[in-house]
């Protein structure tokens, strides 16, 4: 009978808002050792970022609706739900200014700002902050505020497809970009992606999760390429099972950048697994370049070793990062949400990770190297991973509460929000 009563308080609900209490996540959630999960929220339409703002209210951007904010109990649970913003555009990017009065939000074409007011959860005076964003295929436009540089917004956008030849610093695709957000050009235009801005890096096809680190220095996790073969002497090699890696970059700060370097896409990508379909005559190891086909241009690895940045990291091929966070200064690791793979078999991904690290002078750094296939560990997992897609859930939003004693987690094609804690 107790247990019959603890699932129905737990679903009570009111006009929409929760009374208090878990909810009971779709599937299970199977957490590491030393780590408790709980069911917080359900019922969304596709919940993608999440931001907590000066007041402690959970905001949530919901693909296509808009953005909520949760009112939290003191165990982390939700009291209550307000709408903050009514809007479909929106799609995924989701920050506030460092002072907590301002709110961004992002389509895959615009970035706009309002005014937030934290106590009435209300926002006014709508802006555009950067515009001309539109492509095929990566639609997210991730958003970071920094902390180092409040007056500086971090913008990223995709490639226009799988492989996206064209895509050069120039393109205003497959790159990271620097806007001040406070000096909009006149007019409600905002900044052009391709045009204005200043480069924080390029050659990133898909770098979904942003996170800036205490010495002012952001990293970013990007999303690599499918479907990739390794040609040689005419013969085409199926590589695409464990390659190319997912990749965690060090871009630097957001403020003393010029012009960003190159970071391979579309020529130069990570192997992973150097045993899965290369041919042996090319005696990859973890972390090494590779190209698809040396060509006429001799693009091949050396001129990958010679022209572009590696990545400090790799993640297992097809994982598909969509978020990174910092833990606070006790806990010096990062946590990545792997949305999962489309097209592995068996499937990959659908889990929290933690990436364990080291703090000299507030700069984190990861502690594996990229010729590490192990330098994280798994926190947040499906029951089994084999049924995903369609009976798992995938993450996609992470954010630390205030003390960073608590992890939110958004699932978005279950509709959750899960809450992390150390047990």
């Amino acid at each position: 009978m107790k247990a019959a009563l603890a699932v129905v308080f737990s679903a009570l609900c009111l006009n929409g808002s929760v009374l208090a209490a878990w909810v009971t996540p779709k599937f299970k959630l199977n957490t590491a050792s030393g780590w408790t999960a709980h069911g917080v929220a359900n019922g969304l339409a596709t919940p993608r970022s999440l931001v907590f703002d000066s007041a402690g209210h959970l905001l949530v951007l919901e693909k296509g609706t808009g953005i909520v904010a949760f009112t939290l109990n003191s165990d982390g649970s939700v009291a209550s739900k307000t709408t903050v913003l009514s809007y479909s555009y929106p799609n995924h990017g989701l920050a506030l200014s460092v002072d907590g009065k301002t709110l961004f939000a992002s389509s895959s074409n615009t970035a706009w700002k309002w005014d937030y007011n934290a106590t009435s959860l209300k926002v006014s005076n709508q802006k555009k902050v950067v515009t001309g964003m539109d492509n095929d295929d990566h639609v997210t436009r991730t958003l970071l505020v920094s902390s180092a540089h409040p007056s500086l917004l971090i913008v990223s956008r995709g490639s226009n497809n799988n492989l996206d030849m064209g895509a050069t610093a120039s393109s205003g695709r497959a790159q990271v970009k620097v806007f001040d957000w406070t000096k909009l050009p006149s007019g409600d235009v905002g900044y052009d992606f391709t045009s204005q801005g200043k480069i924080l890096g390029y050659g990133v096809r898909n770098e979904v999760g942003l996170v800036e680190d205490g010495a002012g220095r952001v990293w970013g996790v990007e999303n690599s390429a499918d479907n990739l073969v390794r040609v040689r002497s005419g013969v085409s090699y199926d590589v695409h099972q464990d390659n190319p890696g997912e990749k965690l970059h060090l871009f630097g700060d957001a403020q003393s950048v010029s012009s960003g370097p190159n970071y391979g896409y579309p020529n130069c990508f990570s192997v992973w697994n150097p045993s899965s379909g290369f041919p042996s005559s090319d005696s990859f190891k973890t972390g090494d370049w590779f190209v698809q086909q040396p060509n006429s241009s001799a693009i091949d690895t050396a001129w990958c070793n010679s022209n572009t940045v590696k990545p400090k990291l790799l993640f297992q091929a097809h994982s598909a990062p969509l978020d990174i966070k910092l833990g606070p200064k006790s806990d010096p690791r990062a946590y990545v949400a792997f949305h999962g793979s489309w097209n592995r078999s068996p499937p990959t991904g659908y889990k929290v990770v933690a990436v364990p690290g080291a703090i000299s002078s507030s700069a984190w750094n990861p502690t594996a190297s990229i010729t590490s296939t192990t330098g994280y560990v798994d926190i947040l997992t499906n029951s089994n991973v084999t049924s995903c897609p369609g009976s798992c859930f995938r993450p996609a939003g992470l954010v630390f509460n205030s003390d960073g004693t608590r992890l939110y987690v958004a699932s978005d094609a279950t509709g959750e929000v899960f809450m992390l804690q150390r047990s």
